[in-house]
């Protein structure tokens, strides 16, 4: 440790002596500045000032090594890099890693028989972590041609190598991305496509350098040349599109796009596609099963609202309750008519007892059921008149002619029956 001081220590009051041969030598130059000789070395001195501020001012990291390994100089930005105050007295092996110093002794060694050396090293941080730098290293040699020293300019590469890492990481990431990603000029030509674009599309590699509108199908090329105006003012677009595969297959894709500048400033397209063909297959599968839903429902509905119940083998009745509109009434004369069709009725009862308001329209849609039902030889029974109903019947001066009525559903079921038992009593005879 004393010996390190002691050269420390020597290199210092060398570097104190020097810097007083410099003074010196500025006075006198000083005093003599009227003669052409004195002009000239100012200048050199000018110059070497100028130099030396540029050394101590530099970003780079610049320092001196003797033949022995020791370093003489480091300027401020390659204390600042390493994490010393002083480096002037210390080893330059402290400034690398135990298992690079072979490599260090080659590229020294290098340096000393070529007289320069280019490449990359790991320096040690004071706290001990590595930092990759960039090194121009080159010999120092005196008038007469011996080399007296090494110097070197080294340039730190932890945010450029930063820099590397992440794009290639972002470069992993979209190329094995399940989506397909490309990017486009705005002509739509493709200038990049990851792996799923290129299966996608189905071109493999010849993707690059194709328009995008080629593949698109014609009906959608209007919509996609609006998207176009739209991500020309700088705003994000979505879009549905059916493409043509290259074996002719259909697919259709959703497509999210933004534009951004490209290095060159011109606008580029970047789009993120994706199948959408399971989604669309499911969404045909939704609207047809609620279809069927609807139908289902209609059926039930038309079923609960106009049910018709056989009640003997020639007899069949239809309750009706609540409004009827012209939908409803309707429904009404069909359902009566499969009804009687379907089991052969020849008497069809409908039953009014829950219908509240009789109007023009119900006494119509009645009639009309009557008179169909008289087509299929079979009569109809009107039952459940109350009395109110019997007098707007009346007051409307509705026709019921053709039309049997009773005061009550029993009295129908009785009649039905009733007529059914002669019907067969004679059909005895």
């Amino acid at each position: 440790m004393s010996t390190t001081n002691g050269n420390i220590a020597a290199l210092e009051a060398e570097n104190a002596a020097l810097r007083q041969r410099i003074s010196e030598l500025e006075a006198r130059l000083v005093s003599h500045n009227g003669s052409a000789a004195s002009a000239t070395n100012r200048a050199t001195i000018d110059e070497f000032r100028s130099f030396r501020t540029l050394v101590e001012t530099a970003p780079q990291a610049i320092g001196i090594v003797g033949l022995d390994g020791v370093i003489t100089y480091a300027n401020p930005a390659f204390s600042a890099l390493t994490g010393y105050d002083s480096l002037v007295g210390a080893p330059m092996m402290m400034l690398h890693f135990e298992e690079d110093l072979p490599t260090l002794q080659a590229n020294i060694q290098e340096v000393l028989l070529t007289g320069v050396w280019r490449g990359t090293v790991r320096l040690r941080h004071k706290n001990g972590r590595a930092i990759p730098a960039r090194v121009n290293a080159f010999v120092i040699r005196d008038d007469d041609g011996h080399p007296v020293a090494m110097t070197g300019m080294f340039e730190d590469l932890t945010a450029e190598l930063q820099r590397e890492e992440r794009l290639r990481l972002f470069e992993a990431l979209v190329e094995n991305a399940p989506d397909a990603i490309g990017v486009a000029d705005f002509k739509g030509d493709i200038i990049y496509a990851n792996a799923a674009y290129k299966t996608l599309t189905g071109y493999g590699d010849a993707l690059l350098g194709m328009n995008g509108f080629d593949y698109i199908l014609d009906e959608d090329r209007q919509a996609a040349q609006a998207t176009l105006a739209q991500l020309a003012k700088g705003k994000p677009a979505f879009l549905e599109v059916r493409i043509r595969r290259k074996d002719g297959s259909i697919v259709p894709v959703a497509a999210t796009m933004y534009v951004q500048m490209s290095p060159h400033d011109r606008l580029q397209i970047i789009g993120f596609l994706r199948d959408i063909s399971a989604q669309k297959r499911a969404e045909e599968e939704r609207f047809a099963l609620q279809q069927q839903v609807i139908e289902a429902q209609r059926v039930a509905i038309r079923e609960l609202s106009t049910p018709l119940i056989p009640i003997s083998e020639t007899a069949v009745i239809m309750p009706l309750v609540g409004a009827i509109n012209s939908a409803r009434a309707q429904q009404i004369i069909e359902t009566l008519l499969e009804g009687v069709a379907e089991h052969r009725a020849e008497m069809a009862i409908v039953d009014i007892t829950g219908v509240q308001v009789v109007d023009t329209q119900v006494a119509n849609a009645l009639v009309r059921a009557a008179q169909a039902v008289r087509l299929l030889s079979a009569q109809v029974v009107l039952t459940g008149i109350k009395p109110q109903v019997a007098q707007t019947l009346v007051q409307l001066g509705v026709s019921l002619e053709g039309i049997r009525t009773t005061g009550t559903l029993q009295t129908g079921v009785r009649l039905a029956l009733m007529e059914e038992t002669s019907r067969r009593k004679n059909g005895g005879l």
